[in-house]
């Protein structure tokens, strides 16, 4: 199924407080069965009706009320296969929004003021067919004293802790408590830099963040290792994956102030779908997509954005099995 392109607003804070695909799906699932089956009392007006002093006398007296068919709620309507594919839909559009503008989100609009974290790469290998990158983890805005969890959210996952009991040195450099009851001693040497090394796809982004215990003080980063990126006269598109094999893809675009008679869109299999909203005034567009088409499994989806002074184009491979790291 293919769903149209999403274009991405919203307040910070948000992808910090985000779940799991399955977890959204599962919630927004309930809340619409349950939007389904309730059904409102039958409204009374302020003047007794006979019926309704009837059953009050009996009431009164200790005997059973009488029961009207009037008075019964209506019969709960059930949906028909039409209507329920409507409605996962809608949960999928929903769902598809959430995470698209919560790792839209992800960094410095989710950072608390005055936190920032950065993520410094000192390093990259070749294991088999991997390149593993080591980054080394520096924050600012933090006391030395204040212990700090280290999240990471990876793709088709919710946000997961990764260790606790980090500090911030003095020259901003993230490093393991010297307490023996955190578990970043289990990882790193206590009084040693915390540092991550990962391995991940072309466009696929490392989101990381540092909080306080009572997650009131934040800092987020993200940093796209192997962008897939593409450039014209000032203009600039770029595809970073929201999912594995791209079921969710996040369009993300720069260089567009002022920008008169914009056009974008993207293309897979002849099935053509613009992108709603206008850049804003800083020339930014952020866009979420699902290149699925049906009737295939895989392809390849075209990306363009058309100004009088730039047009930017790239194109992405998804699909089944399509996640291959660098």
């Amino acid at each position: 199924m293919r769903f149209s392109s999403v274009l991405l607003a919203g307040g910070a804070m948000l992808s910090l407080c985000t779940a799991s695909f399955a977890q959204t799906a599962s919630d927004s699932a309930s809340t619409a069965q349950n939007a389904q089956t309730t059904t409102a009392a039958p409204a009374t007006s302020g003047t007794p009706s006979a019926t309704q002093t009837g059953t009050q006398s009996n009431a009164n007296t200790g005997s059973m009320p009488s029961l009207h068919l009037q008075d019964l709620p209506a019969d709960p309507h059930t949906l028909t296969p039409e209507e329920k594919a409507q409605q996962e839909a809608e949960m999928q559009r929903v769902r598809i929004q959430q995470v698209a503008m919560a790792m839209n989100k992800w960094g410095p609009e989710d950072s608390t003021p005055g936190n920032v974290l950065t993520l410094k790469e000192i390093g990259r290998t070749k294991a088999g067919d991997a390149t593993q990158i080591t980054y080394q983890l520096q924050a600012t805005g933090f006391t030395p004293d204040t212990k700090l969890s280290l999240l990471r959210w990876p793709l088709n996952s919710g946000i997961v802790p990764v260790m606790d009991g980090v500090v911030i040195q003095a020259s901003g450099v993230a490093t393991c408590d010297q307490a023996v009851t955190s578990s970043c001693t289990k990882l790193v040497k206590p009084g040693a830099p915390v540092e991550i090394t990962v391995s991940v796809a072309k466009g696929e982004a490392v989101r990381l963040a540092l909080s306080t215990l009572d997650k009131k003080r934040i800092a987020a980063a993200a940093v796209v290792p192997f962008p897939l990126r593409a450039e014209d006269h000032g203009c600039s598109l770029e595809v970073i994956r929201g999912a594995k094999d791209d079921e969710l893809v996040l369009i993300k675009g720069e260089g567009f102030k002022n920008a008169t008679d914009f056009n974008a869109g993207s293309e897979s299999f002849g099935e053509k779908h613009a992108f709603d909203g206008k850049p804003t005034p800083d020339g930014h567009i952020a866009v979420a997509i699902t290149p699925w088409v049906h009737g295939h499994d895989a392809g390849d989806t075209v990306i363009y954005a058309q100004t009088p002074t730039c047009s930017p184009t790239l194109s992405f491979h998804w699909g089944k099995d399509t996640y291959k790291v660098e």
